[in-house]
Parts: structure tokens; C-alpha cells; sequence
């Protein structure tokens, strides 16, 4: 979260008034008590699930559609199973807690059937029904309580042949758990249980999707899963990390800007990609690490740089791309001076990757200032 979506941070009532003090206090004992770098893991918290709730929420409707299309297919009668009394999920189902207490088994399924078929008139549409059961409803049907009523004689059928009722039924839950953690806007980092690590979830629900629909094309068990893929792009903001990448962007800047003067560049490899892009404010475009020294050693020859002097370093609202200003001298058939701005953007592992240059020229004057 940028400074522009966050507003003043500086008078932080609001945000304790938004979040509320202890959901704050998450974020701000996880970042040592600084707001600015709290506000940035809430945002990273909520994309990453959106991310999470998207393949959950394609999951879920594969799950409760494969359910539906098993149980129908072998059900013989003429209600559809959902709303038929004699149906395994509306039957009595008799449990005892570890500490005797009996229960019904079933009874918070019949009590969702009703909720989900509240409001329709005439003929139940099981298709409407279906569609407003919760996931819990669906995660609910692999427990061991159902797994001589609905496990055996149907549900199996949905997946993939020696598939395991118990591992299968604690994925499906975490996924559930997961899911809610979402829907309240809990936070996704540091789980109590590591079954509910957003990566781990995330590939419970393409490995499961893949069982489900093995022809799709929305996922493949065989690449990086979204989250997987967000978090390789977006790592999770540590305390004081941003700031430790931004001196080291400096540095970088600041060693590379004096390898002119110095006429050294010795660490040149170091500080750029091997594929980086250099674009000068003259036209000449250059590409890759070969492209680069080809240049460097020509200007060597016939340039030397007496000055390239920093004003001001200013960061983008990509953390990875700074605007620096400078001025720049140098002498070849004769010296010359000017002003210019560079845009350079850093890779993952810190090193420059693209830089474009413009110029300015360096003597200025007011054309229309009044005189007096």
C-alpha cells in the first residue's frame, strides 16, 4: 500500500477506527510498531486473498456440481436427493462427543438445506438450492459421520480411484478454514496450524480441482499455483526490508554513476542484469551485458567523464523503479556539460535491469522575467 492509497499517516486514528485496535495491533506487532510498514502488509494480506479466494471459489463450485452430478446419478427416486427425507443427508445420523453426549450428525445439514431453499415458491429448484449451500455444507459430507451414508455408496465416485475419504476430507476443511479466514478479513501469515499457509491451501485446491475436472485449463498441478506464483512476484514485506532495498538501490546507483569517473568498472556484472536494457538520452538503445560493454569500452576511448554528480533520488510507486537527477560532465573533442534525469528499474535479486535517460540542457534562463 503506497502513500497515495494510505493518505497521512501521521495522525493514525483513523486507521485504528477502520481496522479496529486489536486487528491493528496484528499488523503493527508483526512490523515492530510502524505504521507505515503495518498499512503495507494489511494491503499485501488482503491481494494475496483475493488471489486465494478466486481459486477457492472455482474449487468450490467444481465440488458441489461433481457432488450433485455423483449423487443424482445413483439416486432412484423421483425427489431430488437434496429435499428427499429418506436422502443421506437429511436422514437421522446418530453420534456420540468423546464425552458421551449424543447428536445428530445431519442436523446441520437439514438446517442449510432449509436456509439455502428459503424463499421459493411453488416447486423447489434444486439447482438454486445448490448454488446457495455454503462450502462448509459440501466439506461437511466426507466426514467420517457420513462415510458409510454417502462416502461409499456415492461421493468416491467424484474422485480419482484409492483416493483416501480422511486426507481428502482435511484438505477440503482447511480449504473451508482458509476461505473464512478470508471472507473476515483475517490475516493469511503465520497460521496456527501450517495446514492453513495460503500456499499450501492454494495447491490443495489446483491439486483437487485437477482431480475433479482433469480436462480443464484453468489450472495444471504441474506449474506454480496462483498464490504460488503471487508470492514469487510479491513477497511478503518484512520489517524494515523495504527500507535495507532502497539504501542498497542507492549504492548501487551511486557506485555505478562513479565507474564513469573512476573509469572502473570491475563491478559492472555485479550491479546489472545479464539482460538488462540501457536506453540513452541520445537514441542509442542497448541490450544484454555484451551490448553493454561494447559501449562501455568505446566511450572509454574517446570520453572521459570528469563529473556525474546526484541531486536527488526519488522512488516510484514501484519500489523497484527510482527517478534519479543529475549532472553530468565530461570532455571529448571538448567538455561539455548538462543536466538529465535517469529512470531506473531494479530486478528481484537487486540489480539494475532497464535505465532510460533524458537530457536537459544545462545553462538556463528566464525569457520572460520582468524586469524590476
Amino acid at each position: 500500500m503506497d502513500q497515495s492509497t494510505v493518505g497521512n499517516l501521521d495522525d493514525s486514528t483513523w486507521v485504528e477506527n477502520w481496522l479496529s485496535k486489536p486487528r491493528l495491533g496484528t499488523y503493527l506487532k508483526r512490523c515492530h510498531g510502524n505504521m507505515d510498514e503495518a498499512m503495507r502488509l494489511y494491503e499485501w494480506n488482503t491481494d494475496l486473498g483475493l488471489v486465494l479466494l478466486r481459486d477457492i471459489g472455482y474449487f468450490e463450485v467444481a465440488l458441489r456440481n461433481a457432488y450433485d452430478h455423483v449423487i443424482r446419478e445413483r439416486w432412484n427416486r423421483d425427489e431430488h436427493w437434496l429435499f428427499d427425507p429418506s436422502s443421506p443427508v437429511n436422514i437421522h445420523i446418530p453420534r456420540h462427543t468423546r464425552a458421551g453426549a449424543s447428536f445428530d450428525a445431519n442436523a446441520l445439514n437439514r438446517n442449510l438445506i432449509a436456509e439455502a431453499s428459503h424463499g421459493h415458491r411453488g416447486k423447489l429448484s434444486p439447482d438454486s438450492t445448490i448454488a446457495n449451500l455454503s462450502l462448509g455444507f459440501w466439506a461437511h459430507l466426507t466426514d467420517k459421520a457420513h462415510e458409510r451414508a454417502l462416502w461409499i455408496p456415492y461421493l468416491h465416485h467424484a474422485w480419482p480411484a484409492g483416493t483416501n475419504r480422511a486426507t481428502l476430507d482435511s484438505a477440503i476443511r482447511s480449504i473451508g478454514l482458509c476461505r473464512n479466514r478470508i471472507a473476515h478479513h483475517e490475516h493469511l501469515f503465520d497460521p496456527k496450524d501450517d495446514s492453513l499457509l495460503p500456499d499450501l491451501v492454494d495447491r490443495s485446491v489446483v491439486e483437487l480441482f485437477c482431480q475433479l475436472i482433469p480436462e480443464n485449463t484453468i489450472f495444471s498441478p504441474s506449474v506454480p499455483s496462483p498464490v504460488e506464483q503471487f508470492l514469487e512476484r510479491h513477497p511478503m514485506p518484512e520489517p524494515g526490508a523495504e527500507k535495507l532495498a532502497a539504501d542498497a538501490h542507492n549504492m548501487t546507483i551511486a557506485e555505478y554513476f562513479s565507474m564513469w569517473v573512476r573509469r572502473d568498472f570491475s563491478r559492472f556484472d555485479e550491479l546489472f542484469s545479464p539482460d538488462c536494457v540501457y536506453e540513452e538520452c541520445y537514441g542509442p538503445v542497448y541490450e544484454g551485458l555484451e551490448e553493454l560493454h561494447h559501449w562501455i569500452e568505446d566511450m572509454l576511448v574517446r570520453q572521459t567523464v570528469t563529473s556525474w554528480e546526484i541531486h536527488a533520488v526519488e522512488r516510484g510507486q514501484d519500489a523497484r523503479t527510482l527517478f534519479i537527477s543529475w549532472t553530468f560532465s565530461a570532455i571529448e573533442d571538448e567538455s561539455y556539460t548538462f543536466d538529465g534525469i535517469s529512470r531506473i528499474h531494479f530486478d528481484g535479486r537487486g540489480r539494475i535491469d532497464h535505465v532510460k535517460e533524458y537530457k536537459a540542457d544545462h545553462a538556463q534562463y528566464r525569457p520572460f522575467k520582468l524586469e524590476g
